[in-house]
């Protein structure tokens, strides 16, 4: 029986830290479970796989290349001040090209992946004889690159769409919102099946396009966590603990609000609760940090590497989840959401006009409140400390989520096998 084998794009693989790498990593080890060859891929930032067949394409426009060449520094750790001087030098003669590109076309860093990774995967495609292509891992660049020979190689594709491409909080140039939009219906109109990381996203791209009853809805989900070496007992405070960067409109101002008014209300509360923070802050968190009025309140971790992450995550009292308070988040759910609810915490969600990812937590007896609502998300926190007060030695504990990996590979594989079946008996979409 020869071996089945998925030929897979991806800008962004194999980063520890970044979602829309790990979106892809983690699924690798399912694929192969599922008795499929995983054939990648991607851009040249991440550590290439030593254990699978493994290409990689750079980027041609002076903004992918500088976005190359600094991720290089930031891998390869010079010492300071050389990295900078360095990095410096090997930019200097890019950034003419680079501010007449950005005045042409303000795209993403990455978009100009795809004409060498359409011609690699052209080749890649001839060479493994994949049973199904399938495009992923954020940037447009990679479903756009697997649209330009899916059809020449006549391999049934799935396009994986992990972010909207168009949505309302548009920040780009006019100019760039055109382009999105005729990749977007070029995606729409040419996969075999378009997959979708929520509902909302699925029903409002449809609105906007023709999938022509192509469109799927994909949760990611998170492999279960692995139990911690060093578990939770309960401390004299209870500790909400947010994971993941801070910046923009998803920062602390709201919950810190929430929590100095808790404090005013009842000071006895200011020796009860705490708040650990792992991830980068913008600095507008910063700030907000500096001004908050009740010290030893906050403690401030950084970036953890992802297993060590994994593993604070099970060891705090309430894991705390911030959406972005923009018309952008009514359509997403953040990766981060799947890796708390496996770690079998308390989850307070302050969730912005988001009735899919709110019934998603409440349905497995977390807390929802409307992020954008100081005073909803005080009464939010009172219910976690009484939750907590009343709780075992150990904590409050929930069981593990049935959002998986496993179940979200088992998911796209069955779709690719509706795909193969449809193409078999001649019932082909004509895109």
């Amino acid at each position: 029986m020869p071996e089945r084998r998925w030929l897979i794009l991806s800008y962004f693989s194999n980063i520890d830290g970044m979602a829309c790498a790990q979106h892809l990593d983690d699924r690798i080890s399912h694929l192969e479970q599922a008795g499929i060859r995983p054939v990648l891929l991607t851009g040249p930032c991440g550590v290439r796989w030593d254990t699978l067949p493994h290409a990689r394409a750079p980027s041609v426009a002076p903004s992918g290349v500088r976005f190359e060449i600094r991720h290089f520094f930031r891998k390869m750790r010079f010492p300071d001040p050389w990295s900078k001087v360095l990095e410096f030098l090997a930019l200097l003669p890019l950034y003419p090209f680079y501010l007449l590109e950005k005045i042409i076309a303000d795209l993403d860093s990455q978009w100009s992946w795809f004409p060498l990774a359409a011609i690699r995967g052209y080749f890649l495609c001839r060479k493994h004889r994949p049973e199904i292509l399938y495009s992923t891992g954020g940037p447009s660049s990679a479903p756009l690159a697997a649209g330009l020979f899916a059809r020449r190689c006549s391999v049934p594709w799935i396009a994986e769409v992990q972010d909207p491409l168009v949505h309302e909080d548009w920040l780009r140039s006019r100019r760039a919102l055109a382009v999105y939009r005729w990749v977007e219906r070029f995606i729409c109109r040419r996969a075999d099946a378009v997959v979708f990381v929520t509902d909302a996203a699925r029903r409002r791209a449809e609105s906007r396009t023709d999938t022509g009853g192509r469109g799927w809805v994909v949760y990611p989900g998170a492999d279960p966590a692995t139990a911690s070496a060093d578990p939770l007992r309960k401390g004299d405070r209870c500790r909400f603990a947010h994971f993941g960067s801070l910046g923009g409109s998803r920062n602390i101002e709201t919950f810190l609000g929430a929590l100095g008014l808790l404090f005013r209300e009842s000071p006895g509360m200011e020796s009860a609760a705490g708040l650990d923070l792992y991830g980068t802050c913008d600095r507008r968190s910063k700030a907000l940090i500096r001004k908050f009025s009740s010290p030893g309140v906050i403690t401030v971790h950084g970036r953890l590497p992802r297993k060590e992450s994994l593993a604070a995550m099970q060891r705090s009292d309430v894991l705390l989840l911030i959406q972005n308070t923009e018309e952008f988040s009514v359509e997403t759910i953040p990766s981060k959401v799947y890796e708390y609810l496996q770690a079998g915490r308390p989850i307070l969600g302050l969730v912005y006009r988001n009735p899919e990812l709110a019934g998603m937590l409440i349905a497995q007896g977390h807390m929802a409140v409307d992020a954008a609502d100081p005073g909803a998300v005080k009464e939010g926190i009172t219910r976690c400390l009484a939750r907590w007060r009343e709780s075992a030695p150990e904590g409050p504990a929930l069981p593990p989520s049935s959002y998986t990996v496993a179940a979200a590979v088992g998911r796209l594989v069955a779709i690719s096998g509706d795909l193969r079946e449809r193409r078999t008996s001649g019932e082909g979409t004509d895109g």
